[in-house]
């Protein structure tokens, strides 16, 4: 799987506590590592949008991911906590 991670995501990332960077790091190696997306823990589809439409979560935050299942690429749109996660992005709805 290829994995693109979004110009946002190192901002967002920028702004949070050193810890919580390392453990988005570990999220990202772990996506890498990954063969298909259910081998990765803690990764749902995001209810009431278009299928592709993920989120992984590790401890208060969240990282928004979009799915391309023909080209198996994984775009990494943002990393925010979780209370704002779901309401900066315009994500499509069912």
């Amino acid at each position: 799987m290829t994995i693109i991670i979004e110009k946002q995501v190192y901002k967002d990332a920028d702004k949070l506590p050193k810890y919580i960077q390392e453990q988005a790091a570990q999220q990202i190696e772990m996506l890498k590592a990954a063969t298909t997306l259910s081998n990765v823990l803690n990764i749902r589809p995001i209810e009431g949008t278009e299928k592709p439409f993920y989120r992984l979560k590790f401890g208060k935050y969240r990282f928004i991911i979009h799915y391309n299942h023909v080209s198996e690429t994984i775009k990494v749109l943002s990393l925010t906590h979780r209370k704002d996660a779901y309401k900066k992005q315009n994500l499509p709805c069912k």
